[in-house]
């Protein structure tokens, strides 16, 4: 049932909604079981894993993610000398008895893949310039696969206890009761699926334009027991046919040995993350619609063809509509976390339409000016009011503007739009603001 609601939540995903951002992770750090044992001490050992997945922003700092993750975990678990396991079996003579086996430096060294599929909330926002801190939360369902045991012991005693006859037996090898040294053996143990509790924070990196760096620390715990309980199951099998071909069944999932069994895994994280999210466009025909018209529409006069050979070689001018003039001046382009200096996916859609413009009026020159609230130094605010400028600047170049066609200038916090209190009016004044100049 739980792989099935599983493969649902996917399959919803895949077809409801489209992802803006893909992601590929590596991990590493002490990952395995948790145990809680009364007569025995298990330890985490270094793990690790990999992971793909995609996150869905429906705004601008919250989202959605999910995916596939493979970890590789690994564990030790050592028995306290002294102890004695028992349980009941029946000899070669159908006859019932206690199997009792006291072990001296019994260790087992444990480990697993297991694969879990995580559904998380993501929250980032700007931290500096070209920099976020990013928190993800949520949960996970695992899939472990069956444990591998490496068991072994100093030293195994294998008696038995008939109460009927009060008797104990532990030197008889040939039926399965005696003395091993230096003993080891392989098994294989199987786990439960279970939940997992996930968080993981950082900081993300902007190293190229549609791709983040993310850098950070996860943890995930497991809120059900993974081991299968087998508590009339002894640490090994008794074997009526004599010692020497004694099998390990492990301590997992003997509830008098292992009371808990939960899963942990904590440590570093890095990600990739590859936006895939196209960027918006406004419709932008009845511009071109009209700059065309303008050209067409020119009056032709009848003139003689010495007259036309200098109409052609004549430079075409054409002059800015009050349309476009008002596209471009009236609305300021708004930059409204603190200390973000990089063009977002919503004014890369305004900047598109007003490159168009720029390059069909190659006559027009552009005054850039950047500003900010009032947190910070006047210094700093006059950097960052800079910074915005240089990066709308930068921008329109990759769209084809010349650069000696566009002049910056910073005016830091002291110019604010609006009051800068209430502190709702902050994100007003965090802006850069867009000036025609006409050539004379």
């Amino acid at each position: 049932m739980k792989i099935k609601i599983t493969i649902a939540i996917v399959v919803f995903f895949n077809l409801t909604i489209k992802a803006q951002e893909l992601n590929i992770k590596i991990n590493g750090g002490p990952s395995g079981i948790l145990y809680d044992s009364s007569i025995g001490e298990g330890k985490l050992k270094f793990g690790g894993g990999i992971g793909v997945g995609y996150t869905y922003f429906f705004s601008k700092n919250w989202g959605i993610s999910t995916g596939i993750d493979v970890m590789y975990n690994q564990n030790s678990f050592e028995l306290n000398d002294g102890n004695t396991i028992n349980s009941y079996e029946v000899d070669d003579q159908t006859s019932a008895f206690e199997y009792r086996v006291t072990p001296s430096k019994y260790k087992e060294e444990q480990h697993f893949i297991a694969a879990s599929i995580p559904l998380l909330i993501q929250y980032r926002t700007a931290f500096a310039s070209n920099t976020q801190w990013y928190l993800g939360f949520g949960g996970k369902i695992l899939f472990p696969g069956k444990q591998t045991v490496k068991a072994s012991a100093n030293q195994l005693q294998l008696s038995g206890y008939y109460p009927d006859l009060n008797l104990v037996i532990d030197d008889l090898p040939s039926h399965g009761f005696g003395q091993l040294t230096n003993w080891k053996d392989e098994t294989k143990t199987s786990l439960d699926p279970t939940f997992l509790l996930s968080a993981e924070t950082g900081l993300t990196f902007k190293i190229k334009e549609k791709t983040q760096l993310y850098t950070g620390i996860y943890l995930d715990y497991g809120l059900t027991n993974l081991a299968k309980e087998t508590p009339d199951l002894n640490i090994v099998a008794y074997d009526p046919n004599g010692i020497n071909n004694t099998q390990a069944n492990g301590t997992i999932g003997n509830k008098r040995i292992v009371q808990d069994t939960r899963y942990l895994s904590a440590g570093i994280q890095i990600k990739l993350g590859f936006s895939l999210a196209k960027e918006k466009s406004q419709p932008a025909e009845p511009k071109t619609e009209t700059v065309v018209q303008t050209q067409v529409a020119a009056p032709v006069q009848e003139t003689p063809p010495t007259q036309q050979k200098i109409v052609e070689t004549a430079p075409v001018k054409t002059e800015l509509t009050t349309e476009e003039r008002n596209y471009i001046e009236k609305k300021p382009l708004a930059f409204q976390e603190v200390g973000n200096t990089s063009v977002t996916p919503e004014l890369a859609s305004r900047l598109d339409e007003i490159a168009k413009i720029l390059n069909a009026n190659q006559d027009t020159d552009l005054n850039i000016t950047g500003y900010t609230c009032d947190i910070g130094t006047k210094e700093r605010n006059l950097e960052i009011g800079m910074q915005r400028a240089q990066a709308v600047a930068d921008y329109l170049k990759n769209k084809g503007i010349q650069s000696n066609r566009m002049h910056l200038f910073s005016k830091g916090e002291s110019e604010p739009l609006v009051p800068n209190n209430p502190a709702e009016n902050k994100p007003l004044n965090r802006r850069v603001s867009l000036i025609l100049i006409d050539a004379k």
